[in-house]
């Protein structure tokens, strides 16, 4: 069974989750996959760090995965001509990116809301986003 999927009202404060060593490689991997352009494929490997994540408060960050994932998502549809699905999807990581501290799990997450507005606001035009990691 998947984790709960929060609301973006239904937390506080939100804190990085503990990955365990499968879960770190995916999310890792899915970064990488982003990078290149392969967006459904980097969709997968975050799904792959998302799923096994439980349903405790020490869970909240599942929401940042699922922000990527949308991110992703929205980036595959909208390659592939599927305009309605992708703005949703762009509205959706949007929404919960604003809610996340302005860095987690080593990522920017201010830029990746602005990056999902502009994907919204300039629609007929492609935005490059590479995520960049950095620690601490």
């Amino acid at each position: 069974m998947p984790p709960y999927k929060r609301q973006v009202g239904d937390v506080g404060t939100i804190v990085e989750p503990r990955f365990d060593g499968e879960q770190q490689a995916h999310f890792l991997h899915g970064i990488a996959l982003f990078n290149s352009g392969r967006y459904w494929h980097a969709h997968e490997s975050w799904e792959a760090a998302w799923l096994p994540m439980g349903n405790g408060p020490e869970d909240d960050g599942e929401m940042f995965l699922r922000a990527l994932i949308q991110l992703a998502s929205g980036l595959h549809l909208k390659r592939n001509g599927r305009y309605g699905g992708a703005r949703s999807h762009f509205a959706k990581a949007a929404e919960k990116f604003a809610v996340m501290p302005s860095r987690f799990l080593g990522l920017d997450t201010v830029s990746l809301r602005v990056f999902a507005r502009h994907q919204l606001a300039q629609f007929d035009r492609d935005f490059i986003c590479l995520l960049r990691r950095r620690e601490g």
